[in-house]
């Protein structure tokens, strides 16, 4: 009796540590192999330090997690009356706008950023001197709700679905709330992760480079209107790009 107890326990350990193991990978590589996701991402990271970074991706997988799990609800409670159909059309064109948005956010505190100067002896500036060490810092708004609520909207579509069914498809209740508890952990981390990532190369090359924050901010900032664009436009041509 108590060999088979062991067994047995032994059994629902392993189901679950594979579940959450299976579920934590699997939600990192959703958050990571979504383009939209990173283009979102990347002109709200540029030039801020590592914690600021890390808050930032913490916060947009926090809501992106949050999107998935309502969509995930809805689609339990009311799977027989959702036209998942018209819910991906729309849900791609808002998507679509919010990359626009940041995007243009983006372009507009790469530009309000001054330009540092010197003054020389003749009375002439130079602007290669100095490197602005916190203007972009203190340009930057505090995007905490508008980027949590960004994730909320890139989560609210259907591959949120991804999430929901392998959990129930599980053998076991135990096993599909590690599975989904752990996809919304690696959600956060992979997304925590990779504006570290980008947060820390961009601070790196600040030291080095004059202004690259604001050229860097304005590159992914036009990368994330020019996919919002092509999202939106693709919609007119009976495809979707997202």
């Amino acid at each position: 009796m108590q060999s088979a107890a062991k067994t047995s326990g032994r059994l629902i350990r392993n189901e679950l540590l594979n579940s959450a193991w299976t579920g934590f990978f699997a939600g990192c590589l959703h958050t990571l192999s979504g383009p939209d996701h990173l283009a979102a991402l990347a002109p709200l990271s540029i030039g801020r330090s590592r914690v600021e970074s890390a808050i930032v991706g913490a916060l947009w997988g926090c809501g992106h997690d949050a999107g998935q799990v309502i969509f995930g609800l809805l689609f339990l409670m009311l799977k027989d009356r959702l036209h998942i159909e018209v819910i991906r059309t729309w849900g791609t064109r808002i998507v679509g706008l919010t990359l626009l948005v940041i995007g243009a956010v983006g372009i507009m505190e790469a530009s309000e950023v001054p330009t540092p100067c010197f003054a020389l002896e003749n009375g002439e500036c130079d602007v290669s001197i100095i490197e602005p060490l916190d203007a972009g810092a203190s340009g930057r708004k505090n995007l905490g709700f508008a980027t949590f609520a960004t994730g909320i909207v890139h989560g609210l579509q259907p591959d949120a679905l991804m999430m929901v069914l392998p959990a129930l498809a599980l053998p076991s209740r135990w096993a599909g709330a590690a599975f989904l508890g752990m996809f919304l952990v690696g959600t956060v981390f992979a997304m925590g992760s990779y504006t570290v990532f980008i947060g820390s190369c961009t601070q790196a090359l600040k030291e080095r480079v004059p202004r690259i924050t604001e050229k860097l901010t304005w590159v992914a900032s036009l990368v994330a209107i020019s996919m919002g664009l092509a999202i939106l436009i693709s919609q007119f041509f009976g495809f979707s790009l997202y």
